[in-house]
């Protein structure tokens, strides 16, 4: 049943019919890195506007990108909401891309995990079950392993040359292999090949 005539009381009451109405879209993009799927942004704001038609929401939206973060601006019933999204990933020269792909590449994933963020849907995946091939113990129950403290001392290079805090760093690791960034802050559940991969991503954007 929609609600196209409800009245809404303000903002907040709309939003949040709004995202009691969304359905997760499919995903529809592949990660052949994680051998996994996630969500496209045009697939996140198909499933914004359909909710927001459904529940009769009276309420616009639009992204700005401020000093290098992606905010998301929801005006609407007379009030203004701006929510703090995702940093937007400078272009480290090292993507296989000239700077303005790679300056659009940043903004378009940090529009999707930004509107995500704010309308509650799950637009990555969690690739925990891809840390091991099967039959194969998994890196976590492999004793001193040497590549968890290589990437302790990669990643603090990177921050220091690129000038990143610690969250930025993680933003730009999981946009550049598009998978959760709570896949990387656990950076010891990844297979050796994951690890390997981020490595050697770290230290090209170090030289």
């Amino acid at each position: 049943m929609t609600e196209e005539n409800k009245t809404y009381s303000g903002l907040f009451e709309a939003l949040s019919a709004l995202q009691d109405a969304i359905e997760q879209p499919k995903k529809d993009a592949s990660n052949p890195m994680f051998k996994s799927s996630y969500v496209t942004l045009d697939a996140v704001i198909a499933s914004i506007n359909t909710a927001k038609r459904k529940v009769g929401a009276k309420i616009f939206w639009h992204n700005e990108p401020r000093e290098r973060v992606m905010w998301t601006v929801i005006d609407g019933y007379g009030e203004r909401l701006e929510i703090q999204g995702a940093p937007i990933a400078g272009d480290l020269g090292n993507r296989g891309t000239n700077s303005a792909q790679a300056e659009g590449s940043a903004e378009t994933y940090a529009r999707r995990y930004s509107l995500s963020m704010v309308f509650g849907i799950a637009s990555d995946v969690d690739d925990d079950g891809n840390a091991a091939p099967k039959g194969q113990p998994k890196t976590q129950d492999k004793p001193k392993n040497q590549l968890n403290s290589i990437f302790g001392g990669v990643s603090k290079s990177f921050r220091e040359k690129n000038s990143f805090s610690e969250e930025a760093m993680y933003q730009a690791i999981s946009q550049q292999f598009n998978a959760n960034i709570n896949s990387f802050y656990a950076f010891n559940k990844l297979s050796d090949q994951n690890k390997e991969a981020v490595i050697n991503w770290l230290r090209a954007g170090v030289n």
